[in-house]
């Protein structure tokens, strides 16, 4: 399978919604399912996010339909960005599509300036804390103070601290 990566579009919004709707139903015997099941992302937020060039999607050459995206949070610290999202639909998954996305964000981020990419993530999820750290992603201290704005947002939306792990990966000494 062939695809390439480029800059989301405001055209996108539903579609990238519907992936990660998608991809979300991968975590049903998952007990973070009740907490991904009643979250969705914010089509204003994702609007604005790619408007302001953050966000990229993966599209298959053949079909041209999108298959995956990744979307970059710049606003938490100042040379440190965030991966926000990064989903792939299910059916296209095991074809590079995600690590593709994963590079080209770090690549994009690295040729910005920014000297770290964050996450969080489920530590007991093959494409999760896994797949990351194959990706040169470190596990860190989660109660480091750079790591506070994230926690805070799982806990407004009930995720329970023990189910996440953050990760990080260094993009420039």
């Amino acid at each position: 399978m062939s695809f390439r990566i480029q800059r989301a579009t405001a055209a996108h919004v539903d579609v990238i919604c519907d992936i990660e709707r998608e991809a979300v139903q991968l975590f049903r015997d998952h007990p973070a399912w009740r907490f991904y099941a009643r979250l969705s992302i914010p089509k204003d937020l994702l609007a604005e996010e790619i408007r302001r060039g953050f966000v990229w999607v993966a599209v298959d050459e053949a079909s041209g339909d999108v298959v995956g995206f990744v979307w970059l949070d710049v606003e938490l610290h100042g040379d440190v960005v965030s991966v926000a999202e990064i989903d792939v639909l299910p059916a296209f998954h095991r074809r590079g599509i995600g690590s593709a996305l994963l590079e080209h964000a770090c690549a994009w981020a690295e040729e910005k300036g920014y000297r770290r990419i964050d996450l969080g993530t489920l530590p007991d999820v093959p494409w999760n804390a896994p797949f990351y750290a194959r990706h040169g992603f470190m596990v860190v201290d989660k109660s480091d103070p750079a790591f506070a704005y994230a926690r805070e947002r799982d806990r407004e939306n009930g995720f329970p601290d023990e189910l996440r792990v953050f990760m990080s990966r260094t993009l420039w000494a």
